[in-house]
């Protein structure tokens, strides 16, 4: 089977580092009138000129990264109880946003490269080329508001040591899946945090020690 145009965010990779059952998920705060749509899997940055604790959708910048959102817990204007949810739909929340944000410095995620950027060349057995340590950068992409679920995907990589992620891996099992095929557009990678709130080493981000 081919691979698929489909992204689908950041999805939690569990042969990473982080315990169950949390994964090191920590809470933080959505502002109420932030009209901005938040999926399940999208990377997510802190709202800078405001209270510490308060995060947003992350676009395609250099700006630290905070983690990447896998829910959350509102009071419904409408529908006057408490909501849990996948996803923030940018309204209908009286008083702050609960939001669940996976943050381990050591967590790993699986995403779709957009097009050939993260495709490696040769054989799996001899690759000749591969993206694997190269800095990734987002992209938001279109998220869905009927299952919650992120658009985001990754498409540039480079030395941009200030780029959000670094691709530590590619998905290659099992063969003949939607994103394994490591050498066609679109094949799935392993990324870790690079430029994330928890991850400064020395004078600046450097990546996974």
């Amino acid at each position: 089977m081919a691979n698929s145009n489909s992204p689908f965010g950041f999805m939690q990779y569990y042969g990473g580092a982080g315990g169950a059952p949390t994964f090191a998920q920590s809470t933080y705060r959505i502002a109420s009138g932030n009209s901005t749509a938040i999926y399940f899997g999208d990377a997510v940055v802190p709202v800078t000129g405001t209270p510490t604790g308060l995060i947003t959708q992350a676009t395609a910048s250099t700006v630290v990264i905070t983690g990447i959102f896998v829910g959350c817990k509102y009071l419904s204007t409408s529908q006057k109880r408490p909501v849990w949810g996948r996803y923030w739909p940018g309204a209908d929340a009286t008083g702050d946003v609960e939001a669940y944000v996976i943050d381990d410095p050591n967590a790993r995620f699986v995403v779709m490269g957009g097009g050939t950027t993260f495709n490696a060349t040769g054989t799996l057995s001899a690759m000749t080329a591969s993206p694997i340590g190269q800095y990734a950068q987002l992209n938001v992409g279109t998220g869905n508001a009927a299952t919650g679920a992120s658009g985001m995907y990754i498409d540039t990589k480079g030395t941009t040591v200030t780029y959000p992620f670094i691709v530590t891996g590619l998905i290659t099992d099992p063969p003949g899946a939607v994103g394994s095929d490591p050498f066609t557009a679109y094949n799935w990678v392993i990324v870790g945090f690079n430029n994330q709130i928890n991850r400064t080493n020395g004078a600046g981000p450097t990546g996974i020690s």
